[in-house]
């Protein structure tokens, strides 16, 4: 069994944090949600025939521009599910990957972090 190189009141915090940014995405969310519907409509009512109308590209624009968030957003929340079910493992502060510890400082800063620095640089040129 894998154990968390930390203590319950660490785990602890890191579970608020993780929870806490959680909330805050599912917010965001909801609110995206909300400027895509106005969006949409505002793209569909008919008004704006898309090759004359100034106001199609300014549509379009801000449709790719929230699109881009929305999957930032789902790709964030996958990241702190994943960090919930590591600390319920036991698993949570070890590298996923190598299996070293993850420094207390980098998961204070990145708590759905899931790799060390040293594999997070190695996969930086994938990640990007």
């Amino acid at each position: 069994m894998t154990v968390s190189p930390f203590d319950p009141a660490q785990l602890h915090a890191f579970e608020t944090a993780l929870s806490e940014r959680r909330r805050e995405l599912n917010l965001e969310s909801q609110r995206l949600a909300d400027t895509f519907a106005g969006v949409q409509s505002s793209r569909s009512d008919g008004s704006a025939d898309g090759a004359h109308d100034a106001e199609a590209s300014s549509l379009r624009t801000e449709w790719s521009r929230m699109s881009g968030f929305q999957g930032e957003a789902v790709e964030e929340l996958a990241a702190i599910d994943r960090a919930l079910q590591r600390i319920v493992d036991g698993s949570y502060g070890l590298c996923v990957r190598g299996g070293e510890r993850i420094p207390q400082g980098r998961l204070e800063i990145k708590p759905a972090a899931d790799l060390c620095i040293m594999c997070a640089e190695k996969a930086a040129p994938r990640r990007r």
